[in-house]
């Protein structure tokens, strides 16, 4: 009978340590990420460009971009349309590149070459989330 009761405790035990600790793309939410901003000097203005890397269930919408080196910041399209809102998905990496939506600055002050700076993307749901931002 000892035995019985000590192999029935022993399969509690393990049954207690079991636990699932579930991910944020198993129970939902949104999971956001930046990655590779550089940003290229074109005469008065530059063109930044970088990676959001959504590794949440649900995606989110960037509403706006602001940059301290910039009087105005731009979310643009590949024809440089700019864009009111940009849907990014969940579990997705979006590049945002020259030829697709990218970030334009204008009104710079003085960017010298390697000198990092902070873009700023306004998310609907996330707030705001910094860009760490390299100037080639």
């Amino acid at each position: 009978m000892i035995t019985r009761r000590a192999a029935l405790a022993a399969l509690i035990v393990l049954a207690a340590g079991c636990v699932h600790y579930p991910s944020v793309t198993d129970v939902g939410g949104v999971r956001l990420r930046t990655e590779n901003g550089r940003a290229v000097r074109e005469g008065d203005r530059a063109r930044v460009v970088f990676d959001v890397v959504s590794t949440g269930k649900y995606g989110d919408v960037i509403t706006g971009v602001t940059a301290p080196v910039a009087q105005e910041a731009r979310l643009v399209d590949a024809a440089g349309a700019p864009l009111a809102r940009f849907e990014v998905p969940g579990a997705a990496t979006v590049k945002f590149i020259p030829d697709g939506p990218h970030v334009i600055l204008t009104g710079l002050r003085p960017l010298a070459a390697r000198e990092t700076f902070i873009l700023t993307l306004q998310f609907e749901r996330s707030g705001g989330i910094g860009v760490v931002t390299v100037v080639e």
